[in-house]
């Protein structure tokens, strides 16, 4: 914050808050494999029941529960003969599913992504990715920072004026800084584009804000 020579007084105020996010996406996959594809699809079809029946289980409404087409993939394994001859050998149709859940019951699919191994003693062949986490009421934080930063920056405006002893008149230009949203605690960087963490649950946003203020004789 400065007073330049253009008659005005420059202040950037900031703001921040801690919040914890009230939505959660978490994917995974399974697979099957099976020399007849028709058996393939059936595995498939029992693996996607076992994962329905658990998520029901988990009170998971199923409209949060979105499974993606199914890829199938011819695969081939290399043989040598004893002559030391390579050839490729039909092994097998290997088919995946991928699903995702979006959900606002956080802990109960934070819990379900950690504890995949309850599903593989079911049967199911599945991967579970990490999950990611965002915040249902962004845009009202986000409003809510850019008041607080604007009041912050009026507080610094007063200040300089007090001391070079001078006044200042109303708003000549108001400018938003990046909003910037990183994990709790950490030792994330803020960036130029806006930094906004995905992986945390626990976050903190922050913005800043220019202002310009005439001065006033």
């Amino acid at each position: 914050m400065n007073n330049s020579n253009d008659e005005n007084i420059h202040v950037t105020g900031s703001a921040k808050r801690d919040f914890i996010s009230d939505i959660i996406v978490w994917s995974a996959t399974y697979h099957s494999k099976n020399m007849i594809l028709k058996d393939a699809y059936k595995d498939l079809d029992r693996d996607r029941e076992v994962i329905k029946i658990y998520l029901l289980e988990k009170n998971i409404p199923i409209e949060d529960i979105l499974f993606t087409s199914i890829s199938m993939a011819k695969e081939h394994k290399t043989a040598i003969d004893k002559d030391g001859v390579r050839t490729k050998k039909f092994d097998g149709y290997h088919l995946s599913q991928h699903i995702t859940i979006e959900s606002k019951s956080v802990d109960i699919i934070e819990l379900l992504s950690r504890n995949i191994t309850t599903l593989i003693d079911l049967g199911v062949e599945i991967q579970s990715g990490q999950p990611y986490y965002f915040y249902s009421k962004l845009e009202d934080l986000k409003i809510d920072l850019i008041a607080e930063a604007t009041e912050n920056a009026k507080l610094r405006a007063v200040k300089i004026a007090e001391k070079s002893n001078s006044n200042f008149g109303k708003v000549k230009k108001a400018q938003m800084g990046v909003f910037q949203i990183i994990a709790k605690n950490s030792t994330e960087n803020y960036t130029w584009g806006g930094a906004h963490n995905k992986t945390s649950k626990n976050k903190t946003a922050n913005v800043t804000m220019k202002l310009a203020f005439e001065i006033k004789d």
